[in-house]
């Protein structure tokens, strides 16, 4: 036996190794929200029927839907009966969970990467002509567009923060502004969108606080920059194209998948999801018959698994957010801001403006008070409460400003909210009760006015 048939010999033993360990990850995560959809075990979140191993059911059904064209494939395929009974019982246990989840992003990735893996079945089926893959295509454009349709309002929201983070993008230093800092730098692009008077009246409806951008591309070019998403489409492109090539539907099926759930969701933000990602890669370049196809692409694949291994962590801002505002609770104001003006770079969250604003209220700081409320009604427009905190403002004596008054007024009473609450009612009702103050008996027509 010559050294190059070794090697070989070799490369798909540790190909079948890696396949059945994508496998076995996946029949573990099924076979866990089984349990818990069954009520045998507690889910990971309490308003949540199952989880798996994560904390709600769009993340998990997104990792199920990674690793089922692998099992798809296997199911059909595999030589071994042992392989085929894993792959028969991870399917059946997708098709279960993952439209329990509702997750739109699951169900995409999995039909793509599914018709992916049974390519070669679905040609011989329909022996691969033009008319029958237009059907194919369009049944596919249509379960997509379905799957939109299904939360419009979700769905808008997901495209406004595309947006936002691809011209966050466009200022962030070459080397990106760090994993950490995401939230914070997406949140300021948000603010200078909103404050620039471009966003429509549906953008600043759907308009939200996200800790994640929702299209992992996005965030890497802003954590890393744009030259390490370059590698990570490169890699991803590149693997597919060889398991393609060489007939590996099954891997190439998980790497399509995994692309497009990092399109349109956050999995880089798991451990388990980097490494499962990272096996699926290595598969399909494993899948080249060319050696040095093989090492080149497994040594940039474990190379970037390593920078998101290492790199990826984030700041606690529960606990950072909760500590400045017992500060700002127990009359430390100062302290209060000093903690909290740093939390503005790691969160996009425009409850810290308020309370950075309140600060400087108490401090005897109107203008800087002023300027930090405004930045939060336009971080996030949709909210009620920095429009209330204006109100109040403007409508102290110290800081009297009747015109400003008037505008925030109308925006307490007028503005349709999200969600009710006790709060925006109690709001409101102070609201008016300035405008009676004022106007007597005719608050409304004066509004009208």
């Amino acid at each position: 036996i010559t050294m190059g048939q070794t090697i070989q010999v070799f490369n798909e033993k540790a190909h079948r190794l890696l396949v059945l360990v994508i496998l076995l990850v996946g029949l573990f995560e099924a076979a866990w929200g089984l349990l818990q959809l069954f009520g045998i075990v507690s889910s990971g979140h309490f308003r949540y029927a199952f989880s798996g191993s994560f904390y709600n059911p769009g993340p998990y059904a997104c990792f199920l839907a990674i690793v089922m064209p692998l099992a798809l494939n296997v199911s059909i395929h595999a030589g071994n009966k042992l392989q085929k009974t894993l792959g028969m019982s991870m399917v059946a246990a997708c098709a279960i969970l993952i439209p329990a989840s509702l997750s739109r992003t699951a169900l995409i990735a999995g039909a793509i990467g599914g018709v992916c893996a049974t390519w070669d079945n679905i040609s011989a089926i329909y022996h691969r002509t033009p008319k029958r893959l237009v059907i194919i295509l369009v049944i596919i454009t249509m379960i997509a567009a379905g799957a939109i349709c299904v939360k419009k309002d979700s769905a808008k929201g997901r495209f406004l923060m595309w947006k936002i983070a691809m011209t966050a993008v466009a200022d962030v230093p070459v080397n990106g502004v760090g994993w950490e800092h995401v939230a914070g730098c997406y949140g300021n692009a948000q603010e200078q969108y909103f404050a620039s008077g471009e966003g429509t009246d549906d953008e600043r409806l759907v308009a939200d606080a996200p800790m994640f951008v929702f299209n992992e591309y996005l965030q890497i070019a802003i954590a890393f920059g744009p030259i390490a998403a370059f590698c990570v489409v490169g890699v991803m492109l590149g693997g597919i194209n060889v398991a393609l090539n060489n007939k590996s539907r099954g891997i190439a099926g998980c790497a399509i998948s995994a692309a497009v759930v990092m399109f349109a969701s956050y999995p880089f933000q798991f451990a388990i999801f980097v490494i499962t990602i990272t096996m699926i890669m290595l598969g399909a370049w494993w899948s080249s018959a060319y050696p040095i196809v093989r090492i080149c692409g497994s040594i940039v694949t474990l190379s970037l698994c390593a920078l998101f291994l290492t790199y990826n962590s984030t700041v606690d801002v529960g606990s950072r957010f909760a500590e400045g505002l017992l500060l700002h609770r127990s009359y430390n104001y100062k302290e209060s801001n000093e903690c909290l003006l740093e939390l503005v770079g790691y969160s996009g969250d425009p409850m810290i403006l308020n309370v950075i604003g309140k600060n400087y209220c108490s401090l005897g700081m109107p203008d800087s008070a002023e300027h930090y409320f405004t930045r939060s009604t336009h971080r996030c427009p949709n909210r009620i409460y920095p429009h209330y905190l204006l109100m109040q403002l403007y409508n102290d004596s110290a800081y009297h400003n009747h015109d400003a008054l008037m505008r925030e007024l109308s925006i307490v009473i007028e503005t349709k909210e999200k969600i009710p609450s006790p709060a925006i009612d109690e709001m409101r009702t102070e609201a008016r009760n300035i405008l009676e103050s004022l106007y007597g008996n005719r608050p409304h027509s004066v509004l009208n006015e």
